[in-house]
C-alpha cells in the first residue's frame, strides 16, 4: 500500500531540516577545517606516533601514510641522527638531489633502517655505494640505484612498498633487506593493525582531518601520541616469521613478474650487544660483567669462565647470564660456536630486539626455494675477521657502520656484475 503524498508544508520541513544539519556541518566542521588549514602551524601531515632514534626532526622527515602508516617526506633535507637525510621526489633517501638518464637501468633497494642507513651519511649508504660501484664498472649502463629503505618497517610494510615501486620503476633488480622489526612487540600484529575494521577505518578517516587532527593534540597536551602497533612489551611479535617468509616471497614473486632480479640480504644482528629489556638486570650484574669483560680482556679463559659459570649455576634460565656466558666462547674460545650459543640466547628471548636466528633461517630458505642470491650479512661481517674486529662492522645494536655498509655494496656487485 502507498504512502499518502507528503504535504507542502512537510516537505518543507524536511527541506528545513536538511539545511539546518548542513549549516551545522559548516558551522562546526568546514569553517573550522578550512582555517586550520590556512593557519595552523602544526604541520598536520607529520607522523608523530613515533619519535624515531628520539631525535626530535623525526616530524620533519616522516609523513602519515594511510597504507603504510609512516613513510619519508618527499624533498627533505632534514638533519637526522647527526647526519643529513636527503630525499627525492619519491621520498627516497639520496645522497644529493640528481637528474635520472631517460635509458637508465634502475635497481630498487625495499628494507628499513638498515637500507635507509641509520646514522651513516648519505654517500656512505650502501645503495648510494653500489651505484657509484656499477658506475665504475660499467658508465654506459646509467645505473641508478633507489634507496626505498624506512626506519622501521617489517617485512610487511616492505612488501607494500615493494607492490607501490615496482611497477612504477620496472626495475632490473630488487634488493630485499629486512627482519630486525618483524620480531619486535606490539599490541596487534601489523596485518591485524591493517585489518582493523570498522573502527580502525573510521579513525584513519578521522585522521585526515586537519581540524581533529589539531583538536586531538590540543586535548593531548604535552603526552605523545600513542602508537597502536610498535612497541608493547607484553604483547605480540609485529610480524611472525611464518608471515615473513610470506612477503618475501610476495616481493620475489613480485619483481620476477616484473621482469627484475630479485637479491636478499640477511639482517644484520648484532648479537654481541645486550638483548633487549635488561637495563635492571645489567645494573644489577654490573660488577659481574666488568669482571667478566677484564678477563676477557686479558685472555684469560679459565677465570673468565668460571665467573661466568658460577654466577649462571646460581640462576641457569637468566637470559642476561646466559648471554654473558655466551660471550665468553664468542670472543675468547670459539667465535662460531659462540655464535651459535649466542642466538641460542635470543631464541630464547620472548621480544629479542633483532632478527631471530630462525627468520634469518626462513629467509634463506626463501631464498634457496625461489633460487634467489642469498647471503647473511653477519656471516659476511665476520667472514676472515676477529669477532672485535666484526664489531667495528655495527653502528649499535644492528646497524651497519659505513664499513658494514661497504661490505653489503661490494656483495651486491657481486652479484649484478661479476
Amino acid at each position: 500500500m502507498s504512502k499518502p503524498n507528503q504535504t507542502p508544508k512537510t516537505q518543507r520541513n524536511r527541506k528545513f531540516k536538511l539545511v539546518a544539519v548542513l549549516l551545522a556541518l559548516t558551522v562546526f566542521f568546514v569553517i573550522p577545517e578550512i582555517l586550520v588549514r590556512l593557519f595552523s602551524s602544526t604541520d598536520q601531515t607529520s607522523y608523530t606516533a613515533i619519535k624515531f632514534g628520539a631525535d626530535a626532526n623525526s616530524e620533519k622527515l616522516f609523513v602519515k601514510d594511510p597504507e603504510l602508516h609512516w613513510v619519508l617526506r618527499n624533498d627533505a633535507d632534514v638533519p637526522f641522527l647527526g647526519q643529513q637525510a636527503i630525499t627525492d621526489a619519491r621520498g627516497f633517501r639520496v645522497a644529493k638531489q640528481r637528474e635520472e638518464a631517460a635509458d637508465s637501468s634502475h635497481i630498487l633497494c625495499v628494507g628499513d633502517s638498515t637500507t635507509f642507513g641509520w646514522g651513516v651519511a648519505g654517500p656512505n649508504i650502501f645503495p648510494a655505494i653500489l651505484e657509484k660501484s656499477l658506475a665504475r664498472r660499467n658508465p654506459e649502463a646509467h645505473w641508478v640505484v633507489h634507496n626505498a629503505g624506512v626506519p622501521g618497517f617489517s617485512s610487511h610494510q616492505m612488501r607494500q612498498m615493494a607492490e607501490r615501486w615496482v611497477p612504477q620503476l620496472k626495475p632490473k633488480v630488487v634488493v630485499i633487506c629486512i627482519g630486525n622489526n618483524d620480531a619486535w612487540p606490539a599490541r596487534v600484529s601489523d596485518l591485524e593493525a591493517q585489518q582493523g575494521g570498522l573502527a580502525s577505518g573510521v579513525a584513519g578517516l578521522l585522521g585526515k582531518s586537519a581540524f581533529l587532527s589539531w583538536a586531538a593534540g590540543l586535548l593531548r597536551g604535552s603526552e605523545e601520541p600513542e602508537n597502536p602497533m610498535y612497541f608493547a612489551d607484553d604483547s605480540v611479535p609485529r610480524v611472525s616469521d611464518d608471515e615473513m617468509a610470506s612477503n618475501i616471497e610476495a616481493v620475489v614473486a613480485l619483481a620476477k613478474e616484473h621482469g627484475a632480479r630479485p637479491m636478499i640480504l640477511g639482517a644484520p644482528a648484532n648479537l654481541h650487544f645486550p638483548p633487549r629489556n635488561m637495563n635492571e638486570e645489567i645494573h644489577k650484574h654490573r660488577a659481574l660483567g666488568d669482571s667478566i669483560s677484564a678477563k676477557i680482556e686479558a685472555r684469560d679463559v679459565a677465570g673468565a669462565t668460571k665467573l661466568a659459570d658460577d654466577a649462571l649455576a646460581k640462576d641457569p634460565d637468566h637470559i642476561y647470564l646466559q648471554w654473558l656466558r655466551a660471550m665468553v666462547t664468542a670472543l675468547i674460545v670459539d667465535p662460531e660456536r659462540g655464535r651459535d650459543e649466542l642466538e641460542k640466547v635470543f631464541q630464547q628471548h620472548r621480544f629479542p630486539d633483532r632478527a631471530r636466528r630462525t627468520y634469518r633461517e626462513r629467509q634463506r630458505a626463501v631464498a634457496e626455494a625461489a633460487a634467489v642470491p642469498f647471503a647473511d650479512v653477519n656471516v659476511l661481517f665476520l667472514a676472515g675477521r676477529k669477532p672485535k674486529d666484526a664489531q667495528k662492522l655495527y653502528l649499535d645494536w644492528c646497524h651497519p657502520t659505513a664499513s658494514g655498509h661497504r661490505i653489503m655494496a661490494q656483495q651486491l656487485v657481486t652479484w649484478i656484475s661479476p
